[in-house]
């Protein structure tokens, strides 16, 4: 049971390594610092298509931290009592993202360019968005809606909420929602079996450290194949 649980965890975690916020952002310098030139966004993660009897969701991660600073962000997720963790530092100047990913003892990194990261969603379903006419406040910022319409998918069509109040720019060109303008607040995200749904619960605009956006260095690089297989592996047991 022990082994089971710990395996579910480093599926999860995996997964948020490769699409929880997987964006990418400018900021508009323009803008004052509280609309968004640093801080942090505090998400609530949940699971809608996992068994929710199953013992093993108590222990998965139920948020998730997106740090800004300037021209970097840091997308980071932890579980397990820090035994697990998963997450990406995006270099928007250069257009690099750092992937990285921890299970127990091992630990891994890499870097893909603008061209690489496209290789993480080539298995993205295929799919066509539509602008919808309507607003919420999330997080006490106004959000647009854009529902994503796949042309063959597993799971149900669903709506992507997003905010151009942070005065954040070109937030998605790393995403698998590259088109869509703004911060992400609220969405679902998915690969292989296993499916997110996420929601910004706050924003703090709070100095950042700027030692968040260094991917420690007892952290293994490894080729982009080498941790895109790794993280295919840590799929196999999930379907939904």
């Amino acid at each position: 049971m022990q082994l089971k649980l710990s395996y579910k965890l480093n599926i999860t975690l995996s997964a948020l390594a490769v699409l929880l916020l997987s964006a990418c952002n400018d900021f508009n310098q323009s803008q004052k610092d509280s609309e968004g030139k640093f801080g942090k966004i505090i998400y609530h993660v949940s699971y809608p298509y996992l068994d929710s009897n199953d013992i093993g969701l108590n222990l998965l991660p139920d948020k998730m931290t997106l740090t800004f600073s300037g021209n970097q962000f840091k997308s980071e997720s932890v579980g397990g009592m820090g035994l697990f963790a998963a997450g990406f530092i995006s270099h928007n100047d250069n257009k690099t993202v750092d992937h990285f990913m921890k299970v127990i003892s091992s630990k891994y990194v890499s870097r893909f360019s603008e061209k690489g990261i496209k290789t993480f969603y080539q298995d993205f379903p295929s799919y066509r968005l539509e602008s919808l006419d309507s607003t919420k406040k999330i997080a006490g910022y106004n959000c647009e809606g854009t529902k994503v319409l796949f042309y063959n998918n597993k799971i149900s069509d669903y709506v992507i909420w997003s905010t151009t109040e942070l005065g954040l720019t070109n937030y998605n060109w790393c995403s698998p929602f590259p088109s869509i303008e703004g911060v992400l607040m609220e969405y679902k995200v998915q690969q292989e079996g296993l499916v997110l749904a996420v929601k910004a619960l706050s924003i703090e605009t709070d100095s950042v450290d700027m030692d968040e956006f260094k991917v420690p260095l007892d952290y293994n690089v490894v080729s982009n194949r080498t941790l895109k297989r790794k993280i295919k592996e840590a799929f196999v047991s999930f379907d939904y």
